[in-house]
C-alpha cells in the first residue's frame, strides 16, 4: 500500500511540476537563451542531464521531492545547473578544448614535478612515471578551472534573479551548499592551492575568508590595483556577467590573476612533498597526503544535483557534433540560396527545424528505401477475369445457353470451340491509380500538450512531411514505370480553442513557401492554443470536401488521408464523433493517435469518438510511450500507401 501512495504522490508531484514549469517557461528561455530547451522532471534522477541531441534538461524529481524544496528553489537549481549554458553554445570548442588552451601552464607544472623527483633520484620509480604526472596536473589545473566556472554560474543567477538576493532564498541555498560539503571547515582538511581554489565559492556563501593551513600569509589578505584580492575578482566576474561575457575573457583573467597564486602554493605543496621509494606497485608514503599524484576527485562533491566535470564534458560533445550537423545544414541552405524570410521563417526557426530533421535522418532514411521499394513493386498492370473460355469444367448455365450450338458440334464430333465451360482467363489492363491524394495532418495544440508530447509530435511531423517530400520526388521520376502522374499533397492543421491551416496543399509553383510552411508547422507547435476542439476541425475539413472531389474518391480517383494527433479526448465528442462519421462517409480514411497518459474517462471517450460502432477501429492509444508516435504514423502511412499501390 505504501508503495502505491509513494507512486501517486511521485505521479502527481510530476504533474504539478510539469504545470510549474510550464508556467516558467518564459523565464527559463530568457536566462538559457534557448526557446526550444524542454524540461522534463523524471523520478528516476538523482542528478541534472542535459540532453542536448534531444534538447532536454531531465530534471531529478525525487531529490525535489526528498528535500521538499518550494518552487524558488527549484528554479535556483535549475538557473544554478544552466548558468552558463548560453556561454556553453557560443563558445562549445573553446570549453572542450581547454585542456589545449592550458597546455602551457600544464607542461611547466609537469616538467616542475619530475625535476623535483629527479632531484631525489626516483625518475626510474613506477610511482612517479611521466604519465602519472601528467594526469596529475592536468586533473588539477582543470578542477581550478572548473571551480571558478561553477563560482561563476552562482554569480550569473544572482545577477540575474535578484531574488536569490534576498535573506531567506539566500540562507535556504547556503543551507543546500552545506549539505553537499561546502563549507568553511572543509577547506582546512586541503592541500594548499586545492584550498584556495574551493574558497572563492566559500567566500561568495559565507562571507568570511577561510584559513588555508600552511600559509604564513593567507592569499586574500593580498590587494590587486589596491583593491582587497577576492573583492576584485568578485567585481571583475559580475562585470564580465553584466556584459554578457564568458569563457573568452574569464580564461585569460584566471590565467593573469587567480592562476599564479595556484601555481605557488602548489609549487610550496610540492617542495614540501618528501618522496619514498615505492614498493612493487604501492606508492609512497608522503607528509600530508598519502599518494599525492593519485588522481583526485577534483573536489566534486558526489552529493550534489548538479552535473559532474566529467558529465559536463559529454555534453559540450554532444554539442559540438550537434553545431556541427546543423552549420553544415545551414551551409546546405546558403549555397542553395533558398531565402525564407520573406516567408516569416526566421534563422531560428531554421536552424529548430534542422534540429529535428537531423534527429529523425535514420527514420526518413528507412522510408526512403521503402518509397523506392513500394514504386519498384506497384502493378503497371491488373489482370482482370474474362469469362466463356472454351477450356475447363462444364458450365451448366453456358451449356444451356448454347445447347442448339452443341447439337451442331455433337453431329461434327468437335466441341473444342463451345464456350461452354467455366475456365477463365486473366487478361492483362493497365492499373488505374489516383491522380492526387490527399493526406491532412490535424494536430492537437491545446495547452494540455506538454515538452514530451510536442517533442514526439514535432518529430512526428517532420520525419512524415519531409518523407511525403521524397516519395513526391520519387513518384516524379517514375512516372513512366507507373503509366501514369500521381501526386502526394501534404496539409497541416492545428487545432485547440479554435483551428488553424498552418500548412496548405502544396504550391507547385514555390518551392520555397512549401518548404517555409513545412517548417512552420514544426517551430509553431507550442502548446499555446487553449482547449481540445478538434470537432470544428475535422468538420471544415470535410467541408472543403467538393461534390465532384467527393465523387472522385468515391471512384479511387483521389484518395484522401486524415490523420490525428491528439494528448486527450475531444472537448465535443459528439460533434467529433459526427465529423468522423462524415469524412468516412465521403471515402475519407481516417486516423488519430492519442499519447500521454490519460484518464480512463478520456479514454473511454477517445474511443467513443474513434472506435466505437465502425467495422474498424480508427484510434490508437499509445499513451505514456508518447516516444513511439512517429513510428506509428509512419507505419500507418505506409500501410497505407501500400494497399493504394498494390
Amino acid at each position: 500500500m505504501y508503495d502505491l501512495d509513494e507512486q501517486t504522490l511521485i505521479e502527481e508531484s510530476k504533474k504539478h511540476c510539469d504545470v510549474f514549469l510550464q508556467k516558467e517557461q518564459r523565464s527559463l528561455a530568457t536566462f538559457t537563451g534557448d526557446l526550444g530547451l524542454m524540461y522534463i522532471p523524471d523520478p528516476k534522477l538523482e542528478r541534472f542531464l542535459l540532453d542536448p541531441s534531444k534538447g532536454v534538461v531531465y530534471l531529478p524529481l525525487q531529490r525535489f521531492l526528498d528535500e521538499e524544496l518550494d518552487n524558488n528553489q527549484i528554479m535556483w537549481h535549475i538557473y544554478y545547473e544552466l548558468a552558463l549554458y548560453p556561454d556553453w553554445k557560443k563558445q562549445t570548442k573553446k570549453y572542450l578544448n581547454r585542456k589545449k588552451d592550458w597546455q602551457k601552464e600544464i607542461d611547466h607544472m609537469i616538467s616542475y614535478i619530475l625535476n623535483r623527483i629527479k632531484s631525489e633520484g626516483l625518475e626510474n620509480d613506477p610511482a612517479y612515471q611521466p604519465k602519472i604526472i601528467s594526469n596529475y596536473v592536468r586533473k588539477e589545473i582543470l578542477d581550478l578551472l572548473y571551480l571558478l566556472d561553477k563560482q561563476t554560474s552562482f554569480l550569473r543567477v544572482l545577477q540575474m534573479c535578484p531574488i536569490y538576493r534576498d535573506e531567506e532564498n539566500l540562507d535556504k541555498i547556503v543551507s543546500y551548499m552545506k549539505q553537499t560539503g561546502k563549507t568553511v571547515e572543509s577547506i582546512s582538511k586541503m592541500p594548499k592551492h586545492r584550498a584556495f581554489a574551493n574558497s572563492f565559492l566559500i567566500i561568495e556563501l559565507y562571507k568570511t575568508k577561510p584559513k588555508i593551513e600552511g600559509c604564513i600569509e593567507n592569499p586574500f589578505d593580498r590587494k590587486i590595483f589596491n583593491q582587497p584580492f577576492f573583492d576584485f575578482i568578485h567585481y571583475q566576474l559580475v562585470r564580465q556577467i553584466n556584459n554578457d561575457q564568458g569563457i573568452i575573457e574569464r580564461d585569460p583573467f584566471i590565467r593573469s590573476f587567480i592562476f599564479p597564486i595556484f601555481e605557488q602554493l602548489w609549487k610550496k605543496e610540492i617542495d614540501d612533498m618528501v618522496f619514498c621509494k615505492s614498493e612493487g606497485q604501492k606508492k609512497e608514503q608522503v607528509k600530508g597526503s598519502e599518494n599525492p599524484f593519485e588522481q583526485s576527485k577534483g573536489d566534486e562533491i558526489t552529493d550534489s544535483m548538479e552535473s559532474t566535470q566529467e558529465e559536463e564534458n559529454k555534453i559540450f560533445e554532444e554539442m559540438l557534433d550537434q553545431q556541427d550537423q546543423i552549420s553544415s545544414n545551414i551551409q546546405n541552405i546558403i549555397q542553395n540560396k533558398v531565402d525564407l524570410e520573406r516567408y516569416g521563417i526566421s534563422q531560428a526557426d531554421q536552424q529548430l527545424f534542422q534540429f529535428y530533421s537531423n534527429k529523425m535522418k535514420s527514420e526518413r532514411e528507412e522510408m526512403r528505401q521503402f518509397w523506392k521499394k513500394l514504386i519498384g513493386g506497384a502493378k503497371k498492370e491488373i489482370s482482370v477475369k474474362k469469362d466463356g473460355q472454351i477450356k475447363g469444367k462444364l458450365d451448366v448455365d453456358s451449356f444451356i445457353n448454347t445447347y442448339p450450338d452443341f447439337i451442331e458440334a455433337e453431329k461434327k464430333g468437335n466441341y473444342k470451340n463451345l464456350p461452354i465451360f467455366n475456365r477463365y482467363l486473366l487478361e492483362p489492363q493497365t492499373d488505374i491509380l489516383p491522380e492526387i491524394i490527399e493526406i491532412s495532418f490535424v494536430i492537437d495544440n491545446s495547452g494540455s500538450m506538454n515538452e514530451s508530447k510536442i517533442e514526439a509530435s514535432r518529430k512526428a511531423l517532420a520525419v512524415t512531411l519531409l518523407s511525403i517530400d521524397d516519395f513526391n520526388r520519387y513518384l516524379k521520376s517514375n512516372a513512366e514505370q507507373l503509366n501514369q502522374k500521381v501526386e502526394v499533397l501534404s496539409e497541416t492543421w492545428f487545432f485547440g480553442s479554435k483551428f488553424y491551416n498552418v500548412k496548405e496543399f502544396n504550391d507547385k509553383n514555390a518551392k520555397e513557401k512549401q518548404k517555409s510552411d513545412i517548417i512552420r508547422s514544426i517551430v509553431n507547435l507550442d502548446a499555446t492554443d487553449g482547449a481540445t476542439d478538434d470537432a470544428s476541425c475535422l468538420r471544415e475539413i470535410s467541408d472543403r470536401i467538393t461534390s465532384m472531389q467527393e465523387n472522385q474518391l468515391k471512384n479511387k480517383k483521389q484518395i484522401k488521408i486524415v490523420f490525428e494527433i491528439t494528448d486527450g479526448a475531444s472537448s465535443f465528442p459528439g460533434a467529433a464523433k459526427e465529423a468522423v462519421q462524415e469524412l468516412l462517409c465521403k471515402n475519407v480514411q481516417v486516423y488519430a493517435f492519442q499519447i500521454g497518459k490519460n484518464s480512463e474517462a478520456n479514454e473511454k471517450i477517445f474511443n467513443y469518438v474513434w472506435n466505437e460502432g465502425f467495422k474498424q477501429p480508427h484510434g490508437v492509444i499509445i499513451g505514456e510511450q508518447a516516444e513511439m508516435l512517429p513510428k506509428e504514423l509512419l507505419k500507418a502511412l505506409g500501410k497505407n500507401m501500400k494497399s493504394i499501390f498494390y
